[in-house]
C-alpha cells in the first residue's frame, strides 16, 4: 500500500455523501448523522475563519472527551488550525489561544455555536504532511515533550489498520481513553475513514461503561490493557453480548491478562503498538490466531521499515511518524530512522515482540537486568494483577531493583511472602530489593504505569538499603 496525501475533509465529505444519515457521533443526549456532524465542524471550521484563524495558528483546545472537543478538532483540520490537545486537568499555556465554547482573542471574544450555519466563503487551507495536531508525550517515564502530527499521519495510520482491524460499517466505538492522547486521536481519524460510529460516554467508571456498552449496541473498543482489565473484573462483564473488537496497547499486557479479557468481555483483541512519536508501528490481525496475538504486536504495518539495532532497539521509518518537536526537534535521527526506545525482535513468522525499554536495563553492580523480566516474573504469580519494576539509586550497587506490585482483589501477600516465591523464577541478581504491595499501580491521565512516580516512591523511603 502506498501512503495516501488525501485530508480528512475530503474523507468526511465521502462519509457524508454516501451515509449522511447514519449515526456518527453520540453521547447520552444529543446525537448527530454523519452529514449533521460533518456541517457543523464545517460551519465552526467557517465560525474560526471569521475570529482570524488561519492555517498554522497554534489554538488548544481544552481536550475534554465529548462531542464538542470532538467537532472542533474536525473544523480545525478543515482550515489547516494547528489543534494543540491539552489535558483537561492540566493548565494550559496562556501563549497558546484557548478554545471552549467561547473563542477568546485579545479584547475581543467570539460564541461559537455548534449547530448548521452558512459557510459560504470557507477556506479549505489545511495541507496533508503541515502539522495539524500538537499532542504531549505521556510523560511516564520522563519529563513530557511536545509532538507535532499531521492529517498525513493519521490517515496513513487509519488506511494500514482498516483491514486488518476487524472494521464494520455497523461498529459503534465507545471513546473512553483520552481525547489528548494519539490512542484517542487516532480513533477519531479511523472512525471518519473507516466509517464508523462513535459513543461518547460521560463517565468512564467501570459500572458506567458496562451500562453503556450494553444499552448503545458498543462493538468496539480502544484501551489500555489497565481499561481492559477494569472491565474484565467487573462482576456484570459478561452480561456485555455486543463487543466484538478491541485495539489494545499502550502498555504491557501478559499473556494470562490477555486471554482473561478476551474470555470475560467476549471480545476479539487486535494488539498495536505505537507511540507519540510514531502512531502506528505494528498491528494484529484480528485473525490471527489468539497464541500470536497475545505473545505479540502483531506484524509491521505495510508502509513500514522497520530494523532492529545490535542492542535489540527497534527503529522504524513511517509515514505515520511525526516530523518533529515543538521545539524544533526531530524525532529521528540523521538517517531517518526513529529510536522508539523499546528493546524487542522479529520471530520468524513476522511478528513483532517488545521485551521492554531500553530506559528499563537496571545496572546493578555493573550487571545489566531487565525491569521487563522481572515484571514478567511478578506476574507470573496468581495473586498480582500488576508489576511495575524501577531502578533505585544505591550508593554500592549503583542501582537496584525495586517493585511496586498490585495484588489481585481479595488477596494479600506481605513483601517477604512476594520475595520467597519469586525465587522461583529469578536469579539472586535479578531479585528485587524492595517490593511494595498496593491495591492500585499509579497511572498517568493516559492510563499508563507512571514509573516516575513509582521511582519517587522508593528514592523517599527510608527502607531502602
Amino acid at each position: 500500500m502506498k501512503p495516501s496525501n488525501r485530508l480528512l475533509y475530503e474523507y468526511f465529505e465521502e462519509y457524508a455523501s454516501e451515509r449522511g444519515n447514519d449515526t456518527f457521533l453520540f453521547d447520552e443526549k444529543i446525537c448527530y448523522t454523519v452529514a449533521r456532524a460533518f456541517n457543523i465542524a464545517k460551519s465552526l471550521a467557517r465560525q474560526l475563519q471569521n475570529a482570524g484563524i488561519k492555517r498554522g495558528d497554534f489554538v488548544a483546545i481544552k481536550a475534554e472527551r465529548t462531542p464538542r472537543t470532538i467537532l472542533l478538532f474536525y473544523a480545525l483540520q478543515f482550515i489547516g488550525g494547528v489543534a494543540v490537545l491539552r489535558d483537561p486537568h492540566e493548565n494550559t499555556d496562556d501563549k497558546i489561544r484557548i478554545i471552549d465554547d467561547r473563542l477568546s482573542l485579545g479584547k475581543t471574544e467570539t460564541v461559537l455555536a455548534f449547530d448548521e450555519r452558512d459557510v459560504s466563503g470557507l477556506r479549505l487551507a489545511a495541507k496533508s504532511r503541515s502539522t495539524s495536531a500538537v499532542i504531549f508525550t505521556s510523560g511516564s517515564t520522563g519529563e513530557k515533550k511536545a509532538v507535532c502530527l499531521s492529517q498525513y499521519n493519521f490517515i496513513n495510520n487509519s488506511l494500514d489498520t482498516l483491514h486488518i482491524g476487524g472494521y464494520r460499517e455497523d461498529d459503534v466505538n465507545i471513546l473512553i481513553v483520552p481525547v489528548h492522547h494519539v490512542f484517542g486521536l487516532a480513533l477519531i481519524v479511523t472512525a471518519v475513514v473507516a466509517k464508523h460510529g462513535i459513543f461518547v460516554p460521560k463517565s468512564v467508571e467501570t459500572d458506567y461503561v458496562i451500562d453503556c456498552m450494553i444499552k448503545y449496541n458498543v462493538t468496539r473498543l480502544n484501551g489500555v490493557p489497565s481499561l481492559y482489565l477494569a472491565l474484565a473484573a467487573n462482576t456484570r462483564a459478561e452480561e456485555v453480548k455486543g463487543l466484538r473488537c478491541g485495539l489494545i496497547g499502550g502498555a504491557p499486557c501478559s499473556a494470562e491478562q490477555f486471554r482473561k479479557i478476551e474470555q470475560k468481555l467476549g471480545v476479539t483483541l487486535v494488539p498495536v503498538y505505537g507511540m507519540s512519536e510514531c502512531i502506528g508501528i505494528s498491528c494484529g490481525d484480528y485473525r490471527d490466531s489468539i497464541e500470536n496475538r497475545c505473545d505479540s504486536v502483531g506484524r509491521i504495518y505495510s508502509m513500514n521499515t522497520l530494523k532492529i539495532e545490535s542492542d535489540g532497539e527497534i527503529l522504524i521509518k513511517s509515514p505515520a511518524m511525526a516530523a518533529g518537536y515543538l521545539d524544533g526537534g526531530s524525532v529521528a535521527d540523521p538517517e531517518g530512522w526513529l529510536h522508539t526506545g523499546d528493546l524487542g525482535y522479529l520471530d520468524g513468522a513476522g511478528f513483532l515482540h517488545v521485551s521492554g525499554r531500553k530506559k528499563d536495563i537496571i545496572i546493578r553492580n555493573g550487571n545489566n537486568i531487565s525491569a521487563a523480566k522481572i515484571e514478567a516474573a511478578l506476574l507470573g504469580l496468581s495473586y498480582i494483577e500488576g508489576a511495575a519494576a524501577v531502578a533505585a539509586s544505591d550508593e554500592r550497587a549503583g542501582e537496584i531493583p525495586c517493585a511496586m506490585v498490585a495484588l489481585k482483589a481479595g488477596e494479600k501477600r506481605t513483601e517477604e511472602e512476594i520475595l520467597r516465591d519469586l525465587t522461583r523464577f529469578l536469579t539472586k541478581i535479578e531479585m528485587p530489593v524492595r517490593i511494595s504491595p498496593t491495591e492500585k499501580l499509579p497511572l498517568t491521565s493516559t492510563g499508563k504505569t507512571d514509573k516516575e512516580k513509582i521511582k519517587k516512591f522508593f528514592s523517599e523511603s527510608r527502607k531502602i538499603k
